[in-house]
């Protein structure tokens, strides 16, 4: 009846005088901005990306290293640089160390005859100790490329090696969680023994302080030179990978925990009857017989990685010297693994996957510095020019260079107005100089940019707001270039865009009638919810007519205001509200009537561009203001009773005396819904009948008495 009438109305007049005709558009302006979590999923080159939606030039990022012949590995499991700018690198599974040159020329150093380098250390004059694994040797290797093991540490693993304070050299191992001290002849001794099956992690600050962190509890350690250890913190992820000493005597250390082994069970494994020959001894914690197997997943089921009750993989935190905690970082994807601090003395730190760099701006601040190709950035080297990040699967090198890049670009993710929408002005905030910013947009219908969307606009550099010029589209993109000429170069924060959706019907549904029934003598209470798409105000009439006629009438009025705008912004996401009105039948005349909801949202729109909704089928409702009739019969001591009623269904029977009720005889067929209902029942009281009174009641309330038949 009443669906899209204010707009059909309003184009049909626009036509009448020969104008140009353009959709209803709602009236509320609105802002699309992106939250700062939604920027990191943005698209940067030379662009750091804050926690807090800042957007500024990162460091220069340049890969490092030319190829040379022979297998190269695929992990980096430690890295570190000599005086002359020299990359070392512990790499496995072929037990190399690979050296880079200030040049950028590579090659294998050295190889151990263990798969795994697990730790470098440069130290003066030129030579080089590495730990390998599984055995816990430790070879001391000239700068000629030669070699030997200097250090049996009758360890199975070394994790990390550092120089002591004396002169000496500690090693943190494992399997049984040892710090060792071992002097200039490769002699060691058990300095420090943790609690924890694994130390995996040193570092040693200026004043000569030593700092261990273990793996299995995740505890970090403070050793001193007698080898007493105390804990300054107990993380609950299981391995503190990496630390930093800040010259303030703070830590920065990175946990992590081990991916989940399975992320969509339950798994699928088909035995092989019989078994083969050679099987892999990894399948060894299938079955203890060893018997192979065929693993998978089952498609279609739900996966735990969609769970926002992921457990958490990785954590930075900042430990002060008076033993204060701060959390600077935390993801259930990633894992951190490796911290350093650059130039400045921030820190940064290495994740995955896929391989990030990231850096501590400050309070509550983090910046994505880049997003390598690589799956896993884990090592991290000083020089005296850079700092040097190792990737992993493949191994890469990269320096971090003091300076910020000349220029840079940074993708936005599209912005989703929810329908066709003219997109207004484009605005930023400026938090820099010493440079350009220039931003372009586009728009398109399509929620992945593809031919179909616009070209991208010129450059808009006004920061106060230029307008978007791209044509009419559900999905705006922006695109920001930054460029410096001085000093840091320039900054930005909030990129907002205003735009108006084209007019979308509101939607009206579950109508329905208190308390419940659908017969009403006085007043009928209807209530409903009402959404609409674009956040407008919407205002509901219930409408009424007589069943079997065409014309509607207005029968009541939604109170309060069924919807409100909704705050701008992008993501008004159109949920329903809840609505009422009364219906006072009092002038109305008796009759089965349909109802109706009609929801408009004209009250937020221009002149003739609302649209309309109505909900479901019509509703019958019946207006009763007639009691039922009563007809009884008395037979010894039983009565029969029926009671007739014009338009209603009978509710109930009840025998009454002295006002208070004595109780409901059930009807013949056991369930009162006719609007004719027989009873039958025995009177057994001592009282006389002519005190027992008979009373029947219709759905709508009204009610009918009469006394009992005397015998």
């Amino acid at each position: 009846m009443t669906r899209a009438r204010l707009g059909r109305f309003g184009a049909g007049l626009v036509l009448a005088l020969g104008l140009p005709v353009s959709p209803g558009r709602s009236e509320q302006t609105r802002l699309a901005t992106s939250a700062p979590s939604e920027l990191l999923r943005g698209e940067a080159q030379g662009i750091a990306v804050s926690s807090r939606g800042r957007l500024f030039l990162a460091p220069r990022i340049t890969p490092i290293g030319k190829a040379f012949p022979g297998a190269f590995p695929s992990q980096v499991f430690a890295a570190g640089a000599d005086a002359a700018g020299n990359i070392f690198l512990g790499t496995g599974p072929d037990g190399q160390i690979v050296k880079i040159t200030p040049g950028g020329d590579q090659n294998v150093f050295f190889r151990v005859n263990e798969p795994l380098v697990t730790s470098v250390l440069p130290l003066p004059g030129g030579e080089l100790l590495a730990a390998a694994a599984p055995g816990g040797k430790i070879y001391r290797v000239r700068p000629d490329g030669t070699g030997r093991v200097w250090c049996e540490t009758d360890e199975r693993y070394v994790w990390a090696l550092a120089a002591g304070p004396d002169g000496s050299i500690l090693a943190a191992t494992g399997d049984r969680g040892r710090l060792l001290e071992i002097d200039r002849n490769g002699n060691p001794r058990v300095l420090f023994h943790g609690d924890e099956t694994h130390l995996v992690s040193l570092a040693v600050s200026r004043d000569g302080g030593v700092w261990a962190g273990g793996s299995g509890r995740g505890l970090v350690y403070r050793i001193d030179a007698e080898g007493h250890g105390l804990v300054v913190y107990d993380d609950e992820l299981p391995e503190a990978k990496s630390i930093a000493v800040t010259p303030k005597g703070e830590l920065i250390v990175t946990f992590d925990a081990p991916p989940i082994s399975e992320k969509r069970p339950p798994a699928l494994r088909l035995r092989v009857a019989g078994g083969t020959a050679g099987a892999s001894e990894a399948m060894s914690d299938l079955d203890s017989r060893q018997t192979p197997a065929l693993q998978g997943v089952i498609e279609g089921l739900p996966s735990i990685a969609d769970d926002e009750a992921l457990p958490l993989r990785g954590k930075i935190v900042r430990i002060t010297a008076d033993g204060g905690v701060t959390e600077l970082w935390r993801s259930r994807s990633e894992a951190a693994f490796a911290v350093a601090l650059d130039d400045r003395d921030r820190p940064v730190f290495a994740t995955g996957e896929p391989a990030k760099l990231w850096r501590v701006e400050g309070p509550g601040e983090i910046a994505l510095l880049a997003t390598l190709d690589e799956a896993q950035a884990t090592a991290f080297a000083s020089t005296a020019r850079a700092l040097v990040a190792a990737t992993s699967n493949p191994v890469a090198t990269y320096r971090l260079e003091s300076e910020p890049a000349g220029s840079g670009t940074f993708l936005a993710p599209p912005a989703d107005a929810g329908g066709v929408a003219r997109w207004g002005t484009l605005s930023w905030q400026s938090l820099g100089s010493g440079g350009r910013v220039e931003l372009f947009t586009r728009t398109g219908n399509c929620e992945d940019p593809d031919g179909t969307w616009s070209a991208w606009s010129p450059a808009q550099v006004e920061a106060q707001g230029s307008p978007v010029t791209n044509p009419e589209g559900r999905f705006c993109q922006w695109r920001a270039r930054l460029t410096s000429t001085a000093g840091g170069g320039p900054r930005i924060a909030s990129v907002t865009a205003s735009y108006q959706t084209c007019n979308r019907a509101p939607s009206i549904r579950d109508l329905r009638i208190e308390p419940g029934t659908a017969a009403v003598s006085a007043k009928a209470t209807f209530r409903w919810s009402v959404a609409d798409p674009d956040g407008d105000n919407v205002a509901v009439t219930i409408q009424a007519r007589l069943a079997g006629t065409v014309a509607w009438k207005s029968a009541a009025v939604a109170e309060p205001p069924v919807a409100k705008p909704s705050d701008p912004g992008l993501g008004n996401d159109g949920s329903s509200k809840d609505g009422k009105a009364v219906w006072d039948t009092a002038t109305w005349d008796e009759g089965v009537y349909e109802i109706l909801a009609a929801a408009t949202d004209q009250p937020s729109n221009p002149p003739m561009e609302g649209l309309g909704a109505d909900s479901e089928l019509p509703t019958p409702v019946f207006v009763d203001r007639t009691p039922p009739t009563i007809e009884a019969k008395r037979k010894g001591d039983a009565v029969e009773v029926v009671v007739n009623d014009a338009l209603s269904t009978v509710a109930r029977l009840e025998v009454v005396a002295g006002g208070r009720v004595l109780f409901s005889p059930r009807c013949g067929d056991g369930v009162c819904d006719s609007t004719q209902e027989t009873f039958r029942f025995l009177v057994t009281q001592p009282a006389p009948s002519d005190a027992l009174t008979l009373r029947a009641t219709d759905v709508a309330g009204n009610a009918a008495e009469t006394p009992v038949p005397a015998p």
